[in-house]
């Protein structure tokens, strides 16, 4: 005599399936959204003395016309760095970078990224618009009465670090990049940061992303690392980033071509250069973009 299967014992595993695939689905879509639509850091002033003496209120606006806000720090060397700075923050974050560069005769330019600080914009795109943000901020610099146009180089951090790659790949005007926690593609770092039940956890963030307008594919820095064609590259990260694991940005800089640096901090998290080793990051950044920009060894 047959045995017949009940049928319960076939739907009660089947509605567990779908429910849970249901959760993962509405989790994502809300991820998705606090990553469109971050919280709100207010922009805290330094005061301008020391370094950043001269420190002067800026905006310019990009192609989209989006008027982005920043400070910036007079050329005593007829060089510049624009400082990118990542998600949820402000231009403040990269104060400790400003002061290194400004200490050491570049212009500085601090600004904040579209819907960051006080900058125009209601919606993040991991990179993807933010490259219009970059080379506005490129354009503004080049054509400031005390800088080089020639002389022009780029530091990013984490998201900014990963638009930063994107427009170096693309704008010769770049003549040295660094990056410190960026990841090598959005697709990867949704994956690294959300997928801990692989694509039911990670596709859900994406399609969100993709369904406002965010060109998930675009934002891959990895596959244009060699597009830099000679210029130096340095790339930083933390040995115990969970925002940015060190196995990512390792693909990155194999990606790339000579000349080409990467420091992995020992203690570091993500953004914790400064705290962890204040003199070696100081020296490193300085080595960098002398060499490319000053012609010092």
């Amino acid at each position: 005599m047959k045995t017949r299967i009940r049928p319960l014992l076939i739907l009660v595993p089947l509605l567990g399936v779908l429910a849970a695939g249901g959760y993962l689905g509405v989790h994502g879509y809300r991820i998705g959204q606090g990553l469109l639509h971050p919280p709100h850091v207010p922009v805290t002033r330094p005061e301008a003395t020391g370094e950043l003496a001269g420190l002067e209120d800026v905006a310019f606006t990009n192609k989209d016309g989006l008027t982005l806000r920043g400070w910036y720090v007079p050329s005593r060397n007829r060089a510049a760095v624009v400082l990118v700075h990542g998600f949820a923050d402000n231009r403040a974050q990269l104060l400790f970078e400003a002061r290194v560069l400004a200490r050491a005769g570049y212009g500085v330019l601090l600004f904040d990224l579209r819907a960051h600080g006080d900058s125009d914009g209601d919606r993040v795109t991991w990179g993807d618009r933010e490259r219009h943000d970059v080379t506005a901020a490129l354009d503004f610099v080049s054509a400031r009465p005390d800088v080089d146009p020639a002389r022009l180089g780029l530091f990013g951090f984490s998201m900014g670090g990963t638009t930063s790659l994107l427009v170096a790949s693309a704008d010769a005007r770049v003549k040295a990049v660094a990056a410190a926690g960026a990841y090598p593609a959005l697709e990867a770092d949704v994956y690294s940061g959300y997928g801990r039940w692989g694509a039911l956890s990670a596709e859900p963030v994406l399609w969100t992303l993709r369904r406002a307008g965010v060109d998930v594919d675009a934002v891959r820095p990895i596959d244009g690392m060699c597009r830099l064609q000679g210029r130096p590259l340095l790339l930083v990260n933390g040995d115990v980033d969970p925002d940015a694991p060190a196995k990512l940005q390792a693909s990155l800089f194999r990606a790339a071509c000579e000349p080409k640096a990467l420091w992995v901090v020992e203690g570091a998290g993500h953004g914790e250069y400064a705290k962890v080793a204040p003199e070696e990051y100081e020296r490193r950044l300085r080595q960098h973009f002398d060499a490319a920009l000053l012609g010092a060894g």
